[in-house]
């Protein structure tokens, strides 16, 4: 009966620690997971909700079939918006990127030579007052981490803005004492960037694209330069508004140009964060419950044994 008794409390002891190991194992997966979706939905830049951003031109939504690709491996499709300041007044400018801006032969599948990084660059040009066309161009970067399963980020936005400044010069006329009036344009550039994003916007796995029907603002350092790239004075900064956006980069080739694949959501990520959770702690509770009846029937199962062997001894 002894030894009965011994063997009951040990396999007693084993089951306690395998069940707190399965719990415990449960739990941790159900954080893992939601860990993992608060990787890859958050926003973590310091981004500023902008559900109806003011200026002086509205945001006018895509058709679903409006997309810029590049060569297949890399497709955006959103409607996009820069607020500058093209000199040092207060004056904020408000300029829509056009739904017929043209992908420029500049984007690349391989930026620099590398596998890791994709860029696009939109193009296009406006004509001022003076009936004089102007560049502009915007250029999204998206870089892949080498993590498993392999990731990809939005990473950078640069944007160029052409400017024109008309500028009366005097100038003598030879032989005479006379000053014509001649007018010269001498124009500059506005050079608009975020650097490379740190801490990195949001991660997408390889296979997906990403989708936001949200209207987002990311702020970017602003500086005007000259025709040949030199600096001339810094700007106040200069604000690039995202909505109903979906990218799509390091894309399978093979894949159909209008076509997406599937979309991860930049929906708040508490909400789905709570499932996992839930998910983890039923199911632990489940198992627990299932373990404590079985051992409740495994108790009486000894203990009938073990009286019943303790019986027989006696009667022998």
């Amino acid at each position: 009966a002894y030894n009965c008794l011994i063997h009951f409390y040990k396999r007693l002891i084993t089951m306690s620690a395998s069940i707190f190991l399965i719990l415990l194992a449960i739990c941790l997966h159900g954080e893992q997971v939601a860990g993992d979706q608060d990787q890859e939905h958050q926003l973590v830049l310091p981004l500023v909700s902008d559900s109806s951003p003011p200026g002086d031109a509205q945001l006018i939504f895509p058709a679903e079939s409006d997309s810029w690709v590049v060569e297949n491996c890399l497709a955006v499709k959103m409607v996009a918006q820069i607020k500058f300041y093209p000199n040092n007044s207060n004056i904020l400018v408000t300029k829509n990127i056009p739904a017929l801006a043209k992908v420029s032969p500049t984007s690349s599948c391989s930026y620099l030579n590398s596998t890791t990084m994709q860029v696009i660059t939109l193009e296009w040009s406006e004509t001022d007052q003076s009936s004089e066309i102007l560049a502009r161009n915007l250029s999204l970067y998206f870089s892949l981490n080498n993590t498993i399963p392999p990731k990809y980020t939005f990473s950078m936005v640069t944007s160029m803005y052409q400017l024109s400044r008309n500028k009366v010069l005097g100038k003598m006329s030879p032989g005479r004492n006379t000053t014509d009036l001649e007018s010269k344009s001498d124009s500059n550039f506005i050079r608009m960037t975020t650097t490379i994003m740190n801490p990195l916007q949001f991660m997408v796995p390889k296979n997906r694209s990403y989708l936001c029907e949200e209207s987002l603002t990311v702020e970017m350092m602003a500086e005007l330069i000259t025709t040949d790239g030199t600096p001339d004075e810094k700007l106040q900064k200069a604000m690039l508004t995202i909505s109903a956006f979906q990218f799509d980069a390091f894309r399978p080739t093979n894949l159909p140009s209008p076509q997406f694949q599937a979309a991860t959501s930049c929906s708040s990520p508490s909400a789905s964060d709570l499932v996992p959770i839930v998910v983890g702690c039923s199911l632990a509770g489940l198992v627990f419950f299932i373990m404590i009846g079985y051992l409740v029937g495994r108790r009486k199962v000894e203990v009938k044994g073990c009286a019943t062997v303790i019986e027989q001894g006696e009667v022998q």
